[in-house]
């Protein structure tokens, strides 16, 4: 049978299954939901580098993304795009402007590329080759971050750019409208007291079906919380919500990437804040930010100290990700000063994060480079930094992957959809996202882990345009939903 065939039949038997489960729905209900449970302790990663015809990268920032449709994720590395060949091997197929991450911003189907260092936008042609489209100019002279989505509802994705710094003076942010017949148009920058951007990540953190923004800054700067009128106007509430930093002797921190998840199981979706910081107890530390809920008006309560992170100076970029499928997403931390390496801590629930020993074969120097996915499709998530491909040898806890795809006034890619499961006291929340940490980006197919959970289950999506969807499914598979018509 040949891989075309197989993926089809595959596909098929995904869908027959989420059929007959559907049909409980109306003759009866499914088993109740378990406990998570911690199920085996996950083995030491494999590093695949090499053997997965990666050696030789560039070792830039990574962003995955299945832009052929085949059903295995491939990756951007630096400007440099890789064909993930069904699990066995990736070949380098095509080299853009930079550094790079996907969103189907023409909604045919295809994940298309911004580069943010260049300023040049890529569209995908049918998952063949990438073809230079026109883009207005960046009003910054450096950027080292942008991020994809719809911000005014329309259904078409939009950009947020950062500026960085440039000639010893801070650079402006900007914003990118998608009007909708392939071209963009700069509506709104940065003009009053222009900071230092890096990392740039976005999430409807409250709830109210618009796409909210969370931008890292660096030089002791605040960092901001954009929070989107569902317009695309934005009004900075990082102070008022606590999201701003710690203020000490009138400096922040030196913010470089950050990461929204939902770290509590709570059904809100929590921030991390991650920063780099030179010895003196005024340089704020990075945080675990407790997204406390509608109860207290989406505020953030800082869980930093109960969560433990032992400190290193040169923190740069992280990633959330649940990568023993216990159900609680992990951090995955890296580092770029000489004798400082990369960590990683497993999530043990209640704010608990406990580090685990060399970072899980992880534990790597100098790197930005940091983003999840499962890329041999067996349900455990593997990690990409430092240059290296990390394949994780798993262990026996179930799991779920669902691939969320878009029409109407959503984005075709699904980007600012959310994804529940509800467990027993546990409700399992995931994002699709359009960048994470500092430039990087993960799967935008989610990962649940399930941890002792082997019984069918029930999947809330909650659409960007405010609509809501349910299919009930087995575990230990990748359905995909489509947003119902």
């Amino acid at each position: 049978m040949s891989s075309l065939w197989l993926f089809v039949y595959r596909h098929a038997l995904v869908v027959l299954w989420v059929t007959l489960l559907a049909s409980a729905l109306v003759f009866g209900v499914l088993p109740p939901a378990t406990a998570l449970g911690a199920g085996d302790e996950s083995k030491p990663f494999i590093d695949v580098t090499e053997a997965m015809g990666l050696k030789g990268n560039n070792g830039g920032v990574a962003a995955w993304g299945d832009f052929d449709n085949d059903g295995w994720v491939d990756v951007c590395i630096g400007g440099e795009v890789w064909r993930n060949e069904e699990g066995k091997r990736f070949t380098k197929v095509a080299k853009v402007g930079g550094p790079a991450i996907w969103g189907d911003f023409d909604n045919d189907g295809y994940l298309d590329l911004f580069c943010w260092e260049s300023g040049k936008l890529y569209r995908n042609v049918k998952g063949r080759e990438f073809v230079e489209v026109k883009f207005p100019p960046l009003p910054m002279k450096v950027s080292v971050g942008a991020v994809w989505g719809d911000f005014d509802g329309d259904g078409f994705l939009d950009l947020y750019v950062t500026g960085y710094e440039a000639n010893d003076a801070y650079q402006p942010h900007a914003i990118f409208r998608n009007q909708g017949d392939g071209t963009f148009a700069e509506i709104w920058r940065t003009k009053d007291k222009l900071q230092p951007g890096r990392g740039v990540t976005a999430a409807d953190f409250n709830e109210d079906g618009h796409l909210d923004i969370f931008v890292s800054n660096y030089r002791l700067e605040a960092n901001l919380l954009w929070l989107n009128d569902g317009k695309g106007k934005f009004t900075d509430v990082a102070k008022d919500f606590g999201a701003q930093g710690n203020l000490r002797m009138g400096c922040y921190g030196h913010t470089i990437g950050s990461a929204w998840g939902d770290l509590d199981n709570d059904g809100h979706l929590d921030l991390f804040v991650g920063k780099f910081s030179h010895p003196p107890e005024y340089q704020d530390r990075s945080q675990f930010l407790r997204n406390m809920g509608p109860d207290k008006k989406w505020h953030f309560e800082d869980m930093t100290k109960t969560a433990n992170l032992r400190w290193q100076e040169s923190y740069a970029s992280p990633a959330l990700g649940d990568y023993d499928n216990d159900g609680w997403l992990d951090l995955y931390f890296t580092t770029v000063y000489p004798g400082d390496k990369s960590v990683l801590y497993r999530n043990r629930g209640k704010w608990k994060f406990e580090e685990v020993k060399d970072g899980g074969g992880l534990s790597l120097p100098q790197t930005y480079q940091a983003a999840w996915a499962d890329f041999n499709n067996d349900g455990h998530l593997d990690m990409i930094t430092g240059g290296r491909l990390f394949r994780n040898p798993g262990n026996s806890n179930h799991w779920l992957k669902v691939h969320l795809e878009g029409g109407g006034k959503v984005n075709r890619a699904a980007i600012g959809a959310q994804a529940r499961l509800h467990l027993d006291k546990d409700t399992l929340t995931r994002q699709v996202e359009g960048a994470t940490g500092q430039g990087n980006q993960n799967d935008l197919t989610l990962h649940f882990g399930l941890g002792a959970q082997k019984e069918p289950i029930r999947l809330e999506i909650r659409w960007p345009d405010g609509t809501r969807q349910e299919v009930d499914t087995p575990v230990d598979r990748t359905v995909t939903v489509k947003r119902a018509k």
